[in-house]
């Protein structure tokens, strides 16, 4: 479920509960773009990977990858309550540890399907997307735009 591929496309990143009986996050190798078709094709994607440090004991789900940062849902433990939206920097090739974007975007409700991107017009921003909910929307979950600029260290490009 909710595949996301890294930026240099070597990389297709996905969540299953393929092995228990919660999500899991996981990686599967990307051929070159030449091998693309054949790799599609042939219907044998190789076997995924457990990403172990991004995956918990707990629902770890719809990864999104914008540049060198992951953005995710899970209801693990050290939340704010239900679901929260945890980030990730991909450093010398691996992931960093989970960090909770915290009460500024978290609630007690649940955050999901996060999205992340930046916005060149008039001022430069790093923005992310997300379904919440929480109190205060339109019913069952809406849509919520937040700056992260400030709240990933360090900050991307």
């Amino acid at each position: 479920l909710y595949p996301s591929i890294t930026e240099d496309q070597t990389k297709l990143f996905f969540c299953s509960n393929r092995e228990n009986d919660h999500f899991d996050i996981y990686s599967i190798p990307l051929p070159e773009a030449d091998s693309l078709h054949a790799f599609i094709t042939a219907n044998e994607p190789g076997e995924p990977v457990l990403n172990t440090v991004l995956s918990s004991d707990y629902n770890d789900k719809c990864p999104y990858i914008y540049e060198d940062i992951m953005v995710f849902t899970s209801d693990r433990d050290g939340g704010q309550g239900g679901f929260d939206l945890y980030y990730s920097l991909l450093e010398d090739g691996t992931w960093s540890a989970p960090v909770n974007f915290g009460p500024k975007i978290n609630t007690e409700y649940d955050e999901y399907r996060p999205i992340f991107f930046s916005f060149f017009g008039y001022d430069f921003q790093n923005l992310m997307i997300f379904s919440s909910d929480r109190p205060g929307g339109q019913g069952g979950f809406d849509l919520y735009m937040v700056k992260t600029d400030g709240l990933i260290l360090p900050t991307f490009k």
